[in-house]
């Protein structure tokens, strides 16, 4: 796996520093863990490439994602990466007899990922900003198997382990390997960028269901035990296993709800606030707002939350308000779209202009207004959360749009009565004004 990942770097991004550094790191790191199975535990030379290994590794780090050295302070950190290389080399060939390589090593990754952060609340939203994402999921859930990995090891050490156990164990390592390299690809290649705060969400929504779960089944079972004995004076055995397992499966449905609105709060937070404050927008806008008002109040809370790259909304043909693009531009891009007439809220054409369009439908009727999407900055689609929250906006879009177009027909024909009630009285007037005339 890390072969293929460091082979598709150097095709895909040649001229990428930091992709090249990954790129070598991974396949040194690929060397240095499978020469134990062929040379001597005692060979300088494995341990060499394992140094080897640290240096791009960490230079990458403070380099990610476009190359800079940002903050300034990671030039420091760089110089004292490459002191760390040279002193744990001299270390490996017995030069010195010192144990310093590993502590100063890992604060020096430690440094790398605290410069990722720093660079991370630092830089305007926007694809880097997305890279930075898709690395922190790939670091975060990798070294989260890896530690898993040693702490299981750690536990099982002085029990008798069986070869599925350290099969397992070995698993969880070289899965955290392989999830950490795959986010840096992801980031590096900038595939499907946009999908990273859905990903980053079910991660901990998967993570902390399973934590919870766990904890549920691990304390009914030792509380049900330590009643049994307490009361029937012997182990009730399967019994509480059971009795356990099945208070975690009656947990599952609310575990999940919970956290999963946790998760979808904190980890994509624009749709979160899109499903929970539009409404109450359209309803204050459909009081005495316009359609246009109403589609320039609306459309920029829609392209904040799923990140289109311009928005355009349609009512009954006709062209009412564009975001991210001029009214003339998104005219043109319109001349060959027609409506459709899919039984779904969401039509896809990726070869559109707008990709996305989402039907708004007049009550028992057939959809007289479409939400217009553009792609997003990397071209790729939307992801299923941002099509489910586009379908849960539709309704009070929809009413609300309909309320407001009903109230300026009614304005409009009030308005066409009372120009005509003016000129029949202007005509009147002046048909008075020439009798009287007449009369003189």
């Amino acid at each position: 796996m890390l072969l293929t990942v460091a082979s598709i770097l150097f095709r895909r991004r040649s001229r990428d520093p930091v992709a090249a550094l990954l790129g070598l790191s991974f396949l040194l790191w690929t060397i240095s863990s499978s020469v134990n199975f062929i040379v001597p535990a005692d060979a300088t030379w494995p341990v060499l490439l394992d140094r080897m290994r640290f240096l791009p590794f960490a230079l990458a780090l403070l380099l990610f994602p476009n190359g800079e050295w940002l903050p300034r302070w990671t030039k420091i950190i760089a110089a004292a990466i490459i002191a760390t290389f040279f002193l744990g080399c001299a270390e490996a060939v017995g030069a010195i007899t010192t144990n310093l390589y590993l502590p100063i090593a890992v604060s020096c990754v430690l440094a790398g990922l605290a410069a990722l952060v720093l660079r991370y609340r630092e830089i305007e939203p926007g694809a880097q900003k997305q890279q930075l994402k898709w690395v922190s999921l790939g670091l975060f859930a990798g070294i989260g198997l890896i530690l898993t990995a040693r702490g299981a090891a750690w536990l099982a050490a002085g029990d008798a382990v069986t070869m599925a156990g350290l099969l397992a164990i070995e698993g969880l390592f070289q899965l955290g390997i392989i999830v950490l390299a795959l986010g840096f690809l992801i980031s590096l290649l900038r595939f499907r960028l946009y999908d990273a705060e859905a990903a980053i969400s079910r991660s901990a929504i998967y993570a902390a269901l399973t934590l919870s779960l766990v904890g549920t089944f691990a304390a009914c079972e030792s509380l049900l035990e330590l009643l049994g004995q307490q009361y029937f004076g012997s182990s009730i055995g399967s019994v509480s296993g059971a009795v356990a397992a099945a208070l975690a499966a009656v947990l599952l449905t609310p575990l999940h709800g919970r956290i999963s609105a946790w998760a979808e709060q904190r980890f994509q937070h624009d749709l979160a606030t899109l499903k929970q404050e539009l409404p109450d927008l359209l309803t204050a806008l459909s009081g005495g707002a316009s359609l246009k008002e109403m589609a320039v109040a609306v459309l920029p809370h829609i392209e904040r939350a799923v990140q289109a790259t311009r928005l355009a909304l349609v009512i009954d043909g006709k062209l009412i308000a564009a975001h991210g693009i001029d009214l003339p531009p998104a005219r043109r891009l319109l001349v060959d779209w027609t409506p459709g007439v899919e039984p779904t809220p969401i039509v896809r054409n990726d070869d559109a202009p707008f990709p996305l369009a989402m039907a708004l439908r007049c009550p028992l009727g057939k959809p007289r207004a479409w939400l217009l999407l553009g792609p997003r900055p990397d071209g790729s689609f939307y992801g299923r959360d941002d099509v489910k929250a586009l379908e849960e906006i539709a309704p009070p879009l929809q009413r609300s749009l309909f309320l407001v177009a009903l109230r300026e027909q009614a304005e409009l024909r009030q308005k066409k009565r009372q120009q005509s009630l003016a000129n029949q009285l202007v005509s009147l007037t002046a048909r008075l004004e020439r009798l009287e005339e007449q009369r003189h």
